[in-house]
């Protein structure tokens, strides 16, 4: 099926149509809705030993219950915003939701690993049927001031649906157990996005107007290659055979590869591929997404490993690490609030200025957590309070350069490609980084405390050399926005 000849010509804008606007009771719901994406990801990162201890699982297969999640979901979201984009984003919004709600039921009955890896791809599906549609309904129907807005408390709820998620986790599993904790914290997860179809009619429809086909090649292509690429990276430290990984390791690249080259051949025949190579030839667009893919691939895998840290080298329990991190999660939301005014002062070189400010702090983790300070709450909390602040200054700006330089005909492309790169990033985040901090743990001598403390510095020094690389790509594109 080919496009219209105005995606031939790839149009900035399509001819002026009326359409409904989004207003703030609207965009509260868009958020509710949103939230509880990252509340998933945050609460089953702290249960991870928990959901093990219950199924009887070993390190990989937590880390495989995370990675299915983020996986499944990088895969599903660049075709949902096509689906979005082509059918009514509110309609997409209210399936993703109602699926999300109703798998997060099955999640919590899982009676083994197996069936709740399967379950927690179908929440990542349908989460990525939804994500999708929040963003580009902000940016295709609400007004000037609420778009900035809207972006704006879009930032703040990711951290606060994250750290929502923890404390959410701790408050609950803590009285609950290891058997009951999780599966009450996975049916309270759902239920908070099914409070947003109760009030979904005050969101305004959308969808594009260009004729835009859904690609199915291409997103059949791109959802297999993730796959055959992410879960060989969880599961490597535990392989018995690690040959057999390398080999779908290698086939998920192949597949990737061929991939590209059928949105290349698609593009050139007038037809609207899944990932439009018109819409990454814009320098800033590009960069912006090698940096989402940076900036979430160390968040996953800091959260991961931080609360590993802390109920294994600390001595914490679930809550206890919740609280450990709530200076962290307090300084991400106010800055993320604060933004407009920060950026007023730091200019288009917030995100430069942020990314080597994450990079030290990181250092400065890894030496206080290695020579066996960071037993202390008082010596942690300063650091982390730091780097909330940097990751919100980091966060905020590269999501509005993503989307301000994307073409209004492919808003759902553009939120699409964005939260696909964001779960994407947090998956590997857990699967490499995880994978490096759980090898060096096994590998350490004296004890556990010392494995774990060695292993969580090795792993946030690797994750402050992409903070350095964020600063590097911000840099250019600071260039690029400087006055002629």
């Amino acid at each position: 099926m080919t496009t219209t000849s105005a995606y031939r010509a790839t149009p900035a804008t399509p001819p002026a149509v009326m359409r409904p606007a989004l207003t703030g009771p609207g965009l509260g719901v868009l958020l509710v809705a949103y939230l509880p994406v990252n509340m998933t990801f945050g609460s089953v990162n702290l249960l991870g030993p928990a959901i093990a201890t219950d199924l009887g699982a070993s390190a990989s297969g937590g880390r495989l219950v995370l990675s299915a999640y983020t996986t499944a979901f990088a895969a599903a979201l660049v075709v949902a915003g096509r689906l979005g984009d082509r059918y009514g984003r509110r309609r997409l919004l209210a399936i993703g939701v109602t699926a999300f709600g109703v798998l997060s039921v099955v999640a919590a009955l899982a009676p083994n690993l197996a069936v709740l890896v399967s379950t927690r791809a179908g929440l990542g599906v349908a989460a990525g049927l939804f994500t999708p549609q929040v963003l580009s309904t902000i940016q295709a129907t609400a007004p000037d001031r609420l778009r900035a807005l809207g972006v704006t408390l879009f930032t703040a709820a990711s951290g606060i649906s994250t750290i929502g998620g923890q404390l959410l986790a701790g408050a609950v599993a803590l009285p609950a157990g290891d058997h009951l904790g999780w599966r009450l914290v996975q049916l309270l997860t759902g239920a908070v996005g099914a409070a947003a179809l109760l009030a979904l009619r005050v969101v305004p429809d959308s969808r594009s107007h260009a004729a835009l086909s859904l690609d199915l090649r291409g997103t059949v292509l791109l959802g297999a290659g993730l796959l055959l690429v992410v879960v060989p990276l969880t599961l490597a430290g535990s392989a018995p055979r690690p040959a057999p990984l390398f080999a779908v390791l290698v086939a998920g690249g192949v597949v990737l590869a061929v991939f590209a080259r059928t949105q290349y051949a698609s593009e050139r025949r007038g037809e609207l591929p899944v990932v439009p190579p018109s819409v990454l030839r814009t320098p800033a667009v590009r960069r912006g997404l090698a940096m989402t893919l940076l900036f979430f691939t160390g968040y996953g895998a800091f959260l991961y490993e931080f609360s590993t840290l802390a109920q294994g080298a600390l001595g914490m329990d679930a809550w206890g690490a919740v609280l450990l991190l709530l200076g962290f999660g307090a300084a991400f939301i106010a800055v993320a609030l604060a933004l407009p005014v920060v950026e007023r002062r730091t200019g288009r070189w917030t995100m430069t200025g942020a990314a080597l400010v994450q990079a030290a702090v990181l250092v400065g983790l890894a030496l206080v957590v290695g020579s066996g300070h960071g037993r202390s709450a008082g010596a942690l909390q300063p650091l982390l309070v730091a780097l909330g602040a940097a990751q919100a200054l980091m966060y905020g700006p590269v999501l509005r350069t993503v989307l301000s330089r994307t073409p209004t005909w492919a808003a759902g492309v553009a939120g699409g490609l964005f939260a696909t790169l964001q779960q994407l990033g947090l998956g590997l985040g857990v699967a490499l980084l995880g994978g490096l901090f759980q090898l060096v743990v096994a590998g350490a001598q004296g004890g556990a405390e010392t494995g774990l403390a060695r292993g969580f510095a090795v792993a946030v020094i690797v994750q402050a050399v992409l903070a350095l690389a964020f600063a590097l790509l911000a840099t250019r594109t600071a260039r690029e926005d400087a006055p002629v």
